[in-house]
């Protein structure tokens, strides 16, 4: 689990936790109070109020052994960091140390005169400490428990030597249990503490102990070989300190209380810096990873794991080396030699603290209580940029409108010669925009220009609404991020020329080459070009850390755990597992350079051949992806489907060894030999009919009879032989037949063969005797009539025509196809779309960031030049030195005059009249047919923008993701009938001939061949809404729910034309809501006055005249709460029902029943039931439960219907439309292609 945690619990289990519930512990009897895991070994161990401490392995899921022993409370245990040892403390004022190899008790240590609350190894030598409600801390050495010897007893006969002879003769456990042990004894008791101590702990490395008590104090204490004392105390708390611990990374104490906070101190100025603060809970334990920096804390509703400060180094990348800060030095590594040396010093930054980020999110509002003194311990600034031509450093601060630093070397500075002063001002995210200039970004609004003299040279307006970060573009240009967007500003012509949707973009990273940029979010990455045109995204489940272009266009980026590649067309896989999360800065080969969470550069192989081989499959280099495959570098099914998905099956094969997967590519492919080959591997009948099936369509009918011949197919094999005219094997399966004696076997093949005796004599086998003379009357067999008995009155008389035999389709055994110049790169058309985005990769990024500068920006800039772009996946390409000379080999042409030289196609070019050949006719003389296009529904899905277009076009995945990003939907379940209705209603068929198969057609658009006809339409959605509010008027409750839920299910696939039809259908969606929820609260309403709940009763029907339905329904509504008010003896709600019920014009009639029943409830003004419905305070019906949610309370809506639910229910399925997702912020319900105001 990697996490060491003591943990205080209310209940009786045990809970492992590593970002989700792992596994649940029920074998104490009583709260459990102690728990932490072993560093090694997949076991933690726990004590609770049982008085037991047990040992549980969490890869088994059981509990390994008990130790019994204590005699009271056990408040902690604690693993020993080497010795097979657990230490215990309890409220039975002793501290025990077991063996859990052995399961032995090897000390019980006696002083504590109260309850001892907790106990903990040295983690380097062989002490103890423990904190006691005695006031007192003891530290113990247990030196003696690791040699296994104990001191002697006197030599002297007495009372010892009666001792020595009583315990030689009990059990180890039962000595330590009746006499205690000799092996662990006090070395120092610390007194200091006016009341209990609740922890003591030591530091990781020094000779220090912190202790916490109840006398609100948190005190330092130093060790010696002989003697112990106090150093310091720390206090600030209001209330008991539960907890203390030593930060093991940095010179921090954690410390947590009863009064609701934890501190943070700086051990050595010996103050607060920082305290964390929860409204309603009380922390009890802390707790920090050993190995990263993480902290835990446990509190009275359950623990927060969080982070002092960022992790992530500060670095840059130059082309050449990386840049990055460690130890207050700027260092620089040389990528090409590996050379690392220091750059300059740098100071520490006065004013800055490691917790501005703030954790309200964590720790609930007020928690970013900053102390007056937090400044004691500084922060690794958050980013830096780096400067090469002017050598020159950024370091940039989070803050209260963010800080920087910049440090310029002098150009007679020598590598880490001294501390160079900083030049400090206050700005966001600053950036160098050009040699000598860099931006700043002040209150979101304005873009700072500075020279390296740190002062102001031009200020920039800001294009976008709500800035709060810059990011560098080249010289003269920014990248500007607000929460949705980032745009690409021209910081001289002052305006953006470019945008493109990223939300919360984090990093962004440039190629080599600037022509192309990724976007690194959270979870997402946004890959576009220099001029921020759209290329691909790629989303993750997990966060993404850090990313780098290798010299190839690929991206290889870092997760939590993950090392992974995307090519430019999003296309993304696994390079390699990580144990920690690294920070990529250049990709060299195979091999990647990073930066780790301590700044330590490293340089971490990989294997590049899967995302290559996916990159020349997507550039089409297919001569080295022919290679590849010869060279047999590619093993794998992440391969085989990633083939398969693009349409490439014919290259999968080359990869494949299972038979089953070898078919099933082989049958996509249209590879009818291979498939046979597998077939006869397989040899199941699935697999022959399906090969039986595919070698039909393509007309093999060798295979085809196999196939049947493998299933014992004789119907269709006997078919088989009629088409093609085998009539010979016809006859051999009649005899088979025969010999079976299966006899409607030989009458059909009778039928087939035109053998007309044959269907008499079997007519007459199977005692047809009747049949058999017919038929041989109809045919004039007068022979066979005879032999049968001869004509009578019974039979009738026909005027029959022999039946023929039928004519064969083709005599031919394999039917003739047109061989088609099918190469293995030839992709199925079908396919999802496998193209390298239409953007130029190889952007002249120098000539764009070239373009209208101005030469103030780089005072020593240099004459520019456009640099010459190579495609790194050309080949032979001439080295810079080696250009030809033109004319060197005397290759100039030739003038020779009087004679025309004239330019002749090669022979094997030209055809018998001189003219070029046609690229369709190939060697063998035979015409090669195009390959067909995409078909219409790989159109209608390419071009599809609404979820009712691809619904249509049958991509119902395509229109689930895409309804999922609109409105959230959470379950798809109520759409099914919309869905078919939507798919089929765009098909038909047109019926051919007699015996063939009629022909599907596809309705297209009338003005639009290429988009689906709309199937639901706003008209037919009109009818049904009308349909639906008559069965309401008329009573019909549970068919209106069930028309309803209908409509409000199948407007996410209308498609409309209009913004104002859009408007109208938003309308529809609300009147389905108000409907829905009426008609649910009408249900549940029957269902109270069932049970006899009055109240219940009459708050639903008080609120069922709150909906928002037609006003005729509204009368209704009116008039059944007031009589179920009247009738349940709520005379006031009555009479407010009633005079609603005025307000709203009824009939006469209605009207003076409503006039009646005030009168009757203006005389006894009283309510028989206390009922939650206070119609004089706003409110609207909380769905989950269908009570009021009034005005002030805090509410969440449903991302579709915008039903209203109370905020715990966040995340979980709406009640009302059964598709969207409460409280789930989404881009909101789209019908129509026009734009939506």
């Amino acid at each position: 689990m990697g996490i060491g945690l003591s943990a205080q619990w209310v209940d009786s289990d045990v809970g492992l936790s590593n970002g989700h519930f792992a596994g649940r512990y029920d074998e104490h009897d009583g709260p459990v109070r102690g728990v932490e895991f072993h560093r090694s070994q997949p076991l933690f161990v726990s004590g609770g109020d049982d008085y037991k401490i047990k040992l549980w392995n969490y890869k088994l899921r059981r509990c390994v052994f008990t130790l019994l022993g204590h005699l009271d409370y056990i408040r902690t245990v604690s693993f020993h960091h080497e010795s097979p040892w657990i230490v215990s403390a309890s409220d039975d004022q002793t501290v025990r140390i077991w063996n859990w190899q052995n399961r032995q008790c090897l000390a019980v240590m006696t002083g504590h005169n109260h309850y001892v609350m907790s106990a903990a190894f040295h983690p380097a030598e062989d002490l103890v400490v423990s904190a006691s409600l005695d006031q007192t801390i003891r530290v113990w050495d247990i030196s003696e428990l690791r040699t296994g010897g104990n001191r002697p007893f006197p030599s002297s006969k007495g009372p010892q030597d009666v001792l020595s002879k009583v315990k030689g003769k009990l059990p180890p456990s039962v000595n330590a249990d009746l006499f205690g042990t000799s092996d662990a004894v006090v070395k120092y008791v610390l007194e200091g503490h006016s009341r209990g101590v609740n922890w003591a702990t030591f530091h990781p490395t020094l000779p220090l102990i912190i202790s916490g008590a109840d006398d609100r104090q948190v005190k330092l204490w130093r060790m010696s070989d002989t003697k112990a004392w106090e150093v310091d105390t720390f206090r600030g708390h209001f209330n008991n300190v539960s907890s203390a611990i030593f930060h093991p990374h940095r010179e921090l104490v954690i410390s947590c209380s009863e009064d609701k906070t934890i501190k943070v101190w700086d051990l050595a100025r010996r103050i607060c810096v920082h305290t964390f603060r929860r409204e309603n809970d009380r922390f009890w334990i802390s707790a920090a990873h050993p190995r990263i920096n993480l902290l835990a804390a446990g509190h009275d509703s359950g623990m927060v794991v969080f982070k002092l400060e960022r992790e992530r180094p500060a670095y840059s990348v130059t082309p050449n080396s990386l840049v990055y800060l460690k130890d207050n030095y700027v260092r620089t590594m040389d990528f090409h030699n590996g050379r690392d040396q220091p750059l300059m010093a740098v100071r520490s930054q006065p004013n800055a603290s490691i917790f501005s980020g703030g954790y309200a999110g964590l720790f609930g509002e007020g928690s970013s209580s900053q102390a007056s003194h937090s400044a004691a311990y500084q922060a690794p600034p958050r980013s830096m940029e780096y400067n090469e031509a002017e050598k020159a450093a950024l370091l940039s601060y989070d803050g209260e409108g963010g800080s920087y630093e910049l440090y310029v070397m002098p150009k007679s500075y020598s590598h880490g010669e001294a501390v160079i002063d900083a030049r400090r001002g206050v700005g966001a995210t600053p950036i160098f925009v050009g040699r000598n200039r860099f931006a700043t970004l002040e209150k979101g609004k304005v873009i700072v220009i500075r020279d390296l003299h740190n002062e102001v040279t031009k200020r920039v307006t800001v294009s976008l609404p709500g800035a709060d970060r810059l990011f560098p573009a080249g010289s003269g240009f920014c990248l500007v991020r607000n929460e949705e967007r980032v745009i690409l500003q021209d910081l001289q012509q002052k305006k953006a020329v470019g945008e493109i949707a990223a939300p919360h973009v984090k990093y962004v990273i440039w190629s080599d080459d600037n022509s192309k940029v990724a976007l690194l979010g959270k979870h997402t990455i946004v890959l576009a070009s220099r001029r921020l045109e759209h290329l691909a995204t790629v989303h993750e489940t997990i966060r993404v850390k850090s990313a780098a272009w290798d010299d190839s266009g690929v991206l290889l980026y870092t997760t939590l755990n993950h090392l992974k590649y995307s090519l430019p067309n999003g296309d993304s896989g696994s390079v390699k597992t990580l144990e920690l999360p690294i920070y990529l800065t250049r990709v060299r080969g195979p091999a990647v350079c990073y930066l780790d969470r301590e700044g330590n550069p490293g340089l971490m192989p990989i294997d590049p051949t899967e995302f290559s081989f996916k990159l020349l499959l997507l550039r089409k280099r297919y001569d080295d992806v022919k290679r590849m495959i010869a060279q047999k570098q590619l093993t794998g099914q992440a391969i085989i489907a990633y083939l398969h998905k693009k349409g490439f099956p014919e290259v999968a094969l080359h990869f494949v060894q299972d038979e089953g997967t070898r078919f099933s590519l082989a049958i996509d492919s249209g590879a009818l030999d291979i498939a046979l080959s597998a077939a006869k591997e397989l040899n199941d009948t699935a697999t022959w009919r399906k090969l039986a099936s595919e070698a039909m369509r393509q007309g093999n009918m060798e295979i085809v009879e196999l196939c049947y011949q493998k299933t014992k197919d004789l119907e269709n094999l006997a078919f088989l032989y009629v088409i093609t005219g085998n009539f010979e094997k016809l006859e051999k399966m009649s005899k088979i037949a025969e010999g079976e004696g299966n006899l409607m076997a030989r009458f059909q093949f009778s039928m087939f063969l035109g053998d007309v005796e044959s269907r008499i004599r079997i007519l007459s086998d199977c005692g047809q005797i009747l049949l058999a003379r017919l038929t041989a009357k109809t045919y004039g067999l007068n022979d066979l009539l005879e032999e049968l008995g001869g004509d009578d009155d019974r039979i009738p008389s026909y005027d029959g025509k022999i039946f023929l035999q039928p004519t064969p389709v083709c005599y031919e055994f394999n039917w003739p196809q047109l061989p088609l110049n099918r190469g293995l790169f030839t992709r199925d058309p079908n396919s999802e779309v496998f193209e390298e985005p239409t953007a130029n990769p190889y952007e002249d990024a120098a000539a764009f960031a070239e373009s209208e500068r101005d030469a103030t920006w780089d005072d020593d800039a240099a004459k520019p030049t456009v640099p010459q772009v190579l495609d790194p996946f050309a080949v032979d390409l001439p080295d810079a030195d080696g250009v030809e000379e033109a004319g060197a080999w005397g290759d100039e042409d030739l003038e020779i005059d009087g004679v025309e030289v004239v330019d002749t196609q090669p022979v094997d070019q030209q055809d018998e009249f001189g003219n070029e050949r046609s690229e369709d006719v190939v060697e063998g003389g035979y015409y090669v047919a195009p390959m067909p296009g995409p078909g219409r529904l790989v159109r209608w899905t390419r071009n599809a923008a609404l979820a009712g277009e691809l619904a249509a076009a049958g991509a119902v995945e395509e229109a689930m993701k895409l309804l999922s990003r609109q409105i959230g939907a959470r379950s798809f379940v109520a759409m099914k009938d919309a869905f078919g209705a939507a798919m089929i209603g765009t098909r038909s068929s047109l019926p051919g001939i007699v015996d063939m198969v009629p022909t599907l057609m596809y309705l297209s658009r009338v003005e639009d061949a290429e988009l689906p006809a709309p199937v639901l339409s706003l008209v037919s959605i009109r009818e049904r809404v009308r349909g639906a509010a008559q069965q309401v008027t008329v009573g019909k409750f549970s068919d209106a729910l069930r028309n309803w839920i209908s409509i409000i299910s199948s407007l996410p696939l209308i498609v409309v034309d209009t913004a104002e039809e859009q408007a109208e259908i938003v309308k529809l969606l609300a009147s389905c809501r108000e409907y829905i929820t009426g008609l649910k609260i009408e249900i549940e309403q029957k269902q109270a006055k069932a049970n006899n709940n009055a109240a219940r009763q009459v708050q639903l029907a008080g609120l069922f005249t709150t909906c928002g339905l037609a006003p005729n329904h509204i009368q209704l509504t009116l008039r059944a709460a007031m009589k179920t008010a009247y009738d349940t003896k709520n005379f006031i709600l009555a009479g407010t029902f009633a005079r609603k019920l005025l307000d709203t014009a009824p009939q006469p009639s209605l009207a003076d029943a409503a006039r009646k029943v005030i009168q009757a409830c203006d005389s006894n003004r009283s309510n028989a039931d206390e009922v939650d419905f206070d119609d004089r305070r706003d409110f609207v019906v909380e769905c989950s439960t269908l009570t009021p949610l009034y005005a002030g309370q805090s509410r969440s809506s449903c991302s579709y219907c915008q039903a209203a639910y109370l905020p715990a229910v966040d995340g979980s399925l709406c009640n009302i439309c059964g598709i969207g997702t409460v409280g789930l912020a989404v881009e909101g319900l789209r019908v129509t292609r026009k734009k939506f105001a």
